[in-house]
């Protein structure tokens, strides 16, 4: 699954840039394909269950940013793949990324994270080395971008909706088709 959250743009705006609609259901985080809501933080997330939706392209990212600031949080459980960035003005400020396939110790940063960054990791460091490191049957390092997405943001995909202040709307990543018109029914049938 993926995530991004929006600070400094309307979630009508962020919608529109995303060419997603409201299909008018409320729903529970990931219980559906896409969703939306605002977070207690005063940020917009949007979901998508898959990681390499179009809304995660970096054109996209850049554009979403271009007038706000945007953290995107991308989680693969099956790779034991995750990864945090946040953008701004168009650019990517920071990104910390994880891919368990490298080794469970594999930390890839770009750019200065935020200051709660350092702790994070050495503390998943720490449960990663009392697992028996490597060789642990858990992944902890895993954990990182997603709790510095959480730090940064107030949401963690795991949580449920923990950080929301509603339930979610359901998306449809274009939009809303109008609802084929019935037939006429044929003059000679009365039901």
């Amino acid at each position: 699954m993926s995530w991004l959250a929006v600070r400094g743009r309307l979630p009508e705006q962020v919608l529109a840039d995303l060419n997603a609609t409201p299909t008018g259901a409320e729903i529970d985080f990931a219980e559906r394909r896409l969703g939306g809501c605002r977070l207690r933080s005063g940020w917009y997330a949007v979901f998508a269950k898959q990681t390499d939706h179009a809304w995660m392209d970096p054109d996209t990212l850049g554009l979403l940013s271009a007038s706000a600031e945007l953290l995107a949080c991308t989680v693969d459980e099956h790779r034991l793949f995750t990864s945090a960035e946040l953008w701004r003005a168009g650019e990517q400020v920071w990104q910390v990324l994880h891919d368990g396939q490298q080794g469970y110790d594999h930390l890839r940063i770009v750019g200065q994270p935020p200051p709660p960054f350092a702790g994070i990791a050495v503390d998943h460091r720490r449960l990663q080395a009392a697992a028996g490191g490597a060789k642990a049957a858990i992944d902890h390092l895993f954990q990182v971008p997603p709790k510095l997405a959480q730090r940064v943001t107030g949401f963690k995909h795991d949580e449920g909706d923990a950080g929301a202040e509603a339930r979610w709307a359901e998306l449809h990543d274009g939009p809303v088709l109008p609802k084929p018109a019935e037939a006429p029914k044929p003059w000679w049938k009365r039901w």
